[in-house]
């Protein structure tokens, strides 16, 4: 079970710097790049996502090692075959990858994709919180499949769904941080009567996990789709869609992109000081009403 817990998450999408390919590069036997080169070009996206997207990223502390298959079967997820035994990102070739994933046509695509998923090796690297991902996960419970089977099979669970991210999109209208607090007021009350109305009708608490499969997913996207707009890739709106059954992947990254929109700083304290993207925000949001934050310009914020 805990090995099911450890979670093989699938990836994201990207490419710059030290190979300079040209931009939407198909992935083909004829652009073929080197295990070298694809290393390579990995570290240098590492240094560029600490730099100009998240902080800390690149930093020691919070690497893990790759092994990279230019061969099959898939993979694209963190490993850890044994307890106590050093986790790992298992990482399959762009050519690879694109005879299983075929949505995935580009190595701009591909490095952003595997950004989103070494940032679930980040995130797995700050112990307490994955813990703590571990410890509110219900037992036979698998994120993506169990999540996707609550929208699909309840009309109730959907329809409460849309009308909680109706309220989500709202937000994005709003000019200042106090209309921003009411909106979000609204939407989490909202969210929490679905959690409550999962437990209540189907038996299940997801109400702790809900959060926090939101933050790990929503800011692995988050890292997935700021590299894509840094690169130019235009095929992006998907990962902003709310009204698909990876709804948790979009609202993280709309929270997200909402505190950058206002210049609220959030990086440094998720995953250390907050463990979720719901008490980040209430505390800020709350705890601290009579602070001025100012919308800020359309380039992104650092921290």
């Amino acid at each position: 079970m805990e090995e099911m817990k450890h979670v093989l998450l699938l990836l994201a999408l990207l490419v710059l710097g030290a190979i300079h390919l040209q931009a939407q590069t198909p992935i083909s036997d004829s652009t073929r790049l080197s295990k070298k080169q694809v290393l390579a070009h990995v570290e240098e996206l590492k240094r560029l996502v600490d730099e100009k997207i998240w902080p800390t990223y690149n930093d020691p502390a919070y690497s893990m090692k790759m092994n990279y298959y230019e061969e099959g079967p898939f993979r694209m997820h963190i490993a850890q075959s044994e307890a106590n035994a050093e986790a790992r990102m298992e990482c399959s070739s762009p050519e690879i990858t694109v005879q299983a994933v075929p949505s995935v046509k580009t190595y701009e695509e591909w490095y952003a994709m595997l950004m989103h998923e070494c940032f679930h090796g980040f995130q797995y690297k700050h112990t307490d919180f994955w813990d703590k991902m571990l410890a509110s996960t219900p037992e036979d419970f698998i994120a993506s499949d169990s999540l996707k089977a609550l929208r699909q099979n309840y009309d109730w669970y959907r329809d409460m769904l849309s009308e909680e991210n109706a309220i989500l999109k709202k937000v994005y209208k709003a000019t200042t941080i106090d209309e921003v607090r009411c909106i979000l007021t609204d939407f989490y009350s909202v969210r929490d009567e679905r959690l409550k109305a999962v437990k209540d009708r189907l038996g299940l608490d997801i109400i702790e996990f809900y959060p926090i499969i939101e933050t790990v997913e929503g800011s692995a996207r988050y890292i997935e789709y700021r590299l894509s707009h840094e690169q130019g890739i235009t095929d992006i709106d998907w990962m902003t869609n709310l009204d698909s059954n990876t709804y948790y992947y979009a609202s993280g990254l709309f929270l997200m992109l909402l505190m950058d929109k206002f210049g609220i700083p959030y990086k440094n304290g998720l995953f250390l000081k907050y463990y979720t993207l719901t008490e980040l925000i209430k505390d800020i949001l709350n705890c601290n009403g009579n602070k001025t934050y100012h919308i800020a310009p359309l380039a992104y914020i650092r921290r």
